[in-house]
């Protein structure tokens, strides 16, 4: 593709890179969203998207989420509610190794898991690609997927690949230092420090941002009006809300609430 590289460098997250990765690094590490910033990096590259996954492994099972992503908040939310990470072959590929991973969903096994992930994952654009793998003493398990829509992935753009590797290593290592984690980490300790809701107010709030009226909400969990009412009431309370579409909007920016 032709990148135009210069013998320039500047800085990012306490380490030099080229001019031409550390002027969008900081770009991204300064907007308040960095995907304006981040996607056009992308394609550049020939990429439709980024993923920052955060994965935990107990040596049997892998367990994780999309902490930030350039795509659609539905592949987040599917990645999570589906258990995902468990199956992600660019998960799987890269847990033990912190070389690059190129995959190709047209290489992938034939585990129906998998197969169902990779149906999936190709409704988002997601088909290939370059997964990188980072471990700090902080988030743990990071890989950084470089996500393309095309399948399968020639000889021409597979060479193409391994020449962007290098640049794509040090992007990964400076979006995750400079721009990503800090702000997962800020989310987090935001979402923990934040109101603590019932399992139940939780159901309340979760079927009301669905549409659902205190009616619906009560046959849904087979509770009167009346108690559904005096769920609302508390949770209203602890978020802070004067009525019940400001609470759901609260419960959505909170995390309590995923709308897909």
């Amino acid at each position: 593709m032709g990148l135009r590289r210069q013998d320039l460098s500047g800085r990012c997250a306490g380490f030099e890179l080229p001019i031409y990765l550390a002027r969008p690094m900081v770009a991204a590490a300064r907007a308040p969203y960095p995907a304006t910033v981040i996607r056009p990096l992308l394609e550049r590259y020939g990429f439709e998207g980024l993923s920052y996954v955060v994965s935990r492994g107990d040596g049997s099972a892998t367990t994780g989420e999309i902490a930030w992503s350039t795509h659609p908040r539905g592949w987040s939310a599917l990645y999570r509610r589906a258990a995902y990470a468990a199956v992600d072959p660019r998960l799987m590929h890269t847990r033990h190794r912190v070389t690059p991973y190129l995959w190709d969903s047209a290489d992938s096994d034939d585990d129906p898991h998998e197969r169902h992930f990779i149906r999936e994952a190709a409704h988002f654009e997601i088909r290939s690609g370059v997964a990188i793998s980072l471990h700090d003493g902080v988030s743990g398990h990071v890989t950084l997927t470089f996500d393309s829509a095309s399948t399968p992935i020639t000889d021409t753009r597979r060479q193409e690949l391994i020449a962007f590797l290098p640049d794509l290593t040090l992007i990964a290592m400076a979006l995750h230092e400079g721009v990503l984690s800090w702000r997962v980490a800020k989310k987090t300790a935001r979402r923990h420090a934040g109101p603590r809701l019932t399992p139940r107010e939780c159901d309340c709030l979760k079927f009301a941002a669905r549409g659902m009226t205190s009616a619906d909400i009560g046959n849904k969990l087979s509770l009167t009006e009346r108690t559904v009412n005096f769920h609302f009431g508390r949770l209203r309370r602890k978020l802070g809300a004067l009525n019940r579409p400001e609470a759901i909007a609260k419960g959505v920016t909170m995390g309590f609430v995923t709308l897909d």
